[in-house]
């Protein structure tokens, strides 16, 4: 049960946040109207999952895979079911799904070298982003572009961040889009 009240119908500052929020997501999520009686924050979290979430220069299955890696690292509950959901709509294979929630990814042959060591750096960036070493950034140059691991890294503290707050303020979202995802 969330701790705020959702708001429902936004103030004239609000709506275009909401348009946003209902034009990306086919809907405008719990999160969203949660964090509505402030509209800087709910503008800034907003724009911010719309960033992190579809294509962009690291595909959107992929991002989701990271999503579920960063909300199982940070013991987070906040749309963990809704993001499982929008995988599988993108096509990630439940094997990909179950090791990535059993932690057997370090092992896996449903993941390449390049998605085990996001997978790795996610469990840093979850213990202490100060100290991810020079030899993982290393080996993860040798797979992914700076641009691509710019958007790796916003991805996985973006989402440790809605984590919190999605948490924290007890919201839930079984459901984040309510629109064809293909």
């Amino acid at each position: 049960m969330p701790i705020v009240e959702y708001i429902e119908k936004p103030s004239k500052e609000l709506e275009p946040v909401y348009a946003d929020a209902r034009t990306f997501f086919g809907h405008v999520p719990n999160l969203v109207k949660a964090l509505g009686s402030n509209y800087a924050m709910c503008k800034s979290i907003t724009n911010f999952m719309i960033q992190s979430l579809g294509e962009g220069h690291v595909n959107w299955a992929f991002k989701e895979l990271v999503i579920l890696k960063t909300l199982r690292v940070m013991k987070s509950h906040y749309s963990y079911g809704a993001h499982e959901q929008t995988a599988i709509s993108l096509g990630v294979s439940q094997d990909k799904l179950s090791d990535i929630a059993n932690s057997i990814w370090r092992n896996s042959e449903h993941f390449s070298e390049g998605e085990k060591l996001v997978f790795e750096l996610v469990e840093q960036i979850g213990i202490d982003a100060n100290a991810v070493t020079a030899d993982l950034w290393k080996e993860l140059r040798k797979h992914w572009s700076d641009s691509q691991l710019v958007e790796l890294n916003g991805v996985i503290t973006t989402f440790i961040m809605i984590g919190r707050v999605g948490d924290t303020l007890g919201v839930s979202d079984p459901v984040l889009f309510k629109k064809n995802l293909s």
